[in-house]
């Protein structure tokens, strides 16, 4: 359950998969310090990019997600570092960031990590930095009942990739170390022609 090669398979094969940019950032991102937790195929670093914050550092577990990243994004700019990291081990300075930016990262984390990534990120944002956070919800389509379970609420998926899926309460205990908690939950039906299939994410800030 080697979680770095099943991604690399992943995004050796198919680099463009989840093509659609994300939206909705907070315009906060402007100016500031970013670092984006799981680079992937770049469509959340874009959204970042576009509301010009003054440096992006954006990481990845998969060597080849970053190499593919980089050939999109940090061609010629200073201002973007794209880099293989580990979550649970971020390479950064106690307070190097103003803001971190967590999406679909700590569904694909077991318990352990997962507690070890979000002490790291707080040790690595500023007093008074934030997070957002989006990630996969309880009840989601997704969590499907005939895949391997790993833990609870957390699922190994066929191309061996982990899945785990949060409630609120959850959340707010993972990120207990920060204040001023904001999660809200969305529901929405995206296949069109499964119109029974329900998304269901948890978006979130918190401060440090």
């Amino acid at each position: 359950m080697n979680q770095k090669e099943a991604w690399n398979r992943l995004y050796k094969k198919n680099q463009n998969k989840w093509r659609m940019e994300t939206l909705g950032l907070p315009k906060i991102i402007n100016g500031k310090n970013i670092l984006e937790i799981g680079v992937g195929n770049g469509k959340t670093l874009k959204s970042i990019i576009e509301l010009k914050p003054a440096k992006v550092t954006a990481i990845d577990l998969s060597e080849e997600a970053v190499k593919n990243a980089k050939k999109k994004f940090s061609i010629e700019n200073e201002s973007i570092k794209i880099r293989v990291a580990d979550v649970t081990r971020l390479p950064f300075k106690k307070g190097e960031f103003d803001i971190v930016v967590c999406y679909y990262i700590l569904n694909n984390l077991i318990e352990n990590e997962r507690k070890k990534a979000v002490k790291e990120m707080h040790r690595v944002i500023k007093p008074g930095g934030k997070v957002i956070f989006e990630d996969f919800a309880l009840g989601d389509f997704r969590q499907k009942e005939e895949l391997k379970r790993v833990e609870e609420n957390t699922l190994l998926k066929n191309d061996g990739i982990i899945c785990h899926f949060f409630s609120i309460a959850e959340l707010k205990y993972i990120f207990s170390d920060f204040r001023n908690k904001k999660f809200t939950k969305k529901i929405s039906y995206p296949i069109t022609h499964k119109k029974e299939l329900e998304r269901v994410i948890i978006s979130g800030k918190m401060q440090k």
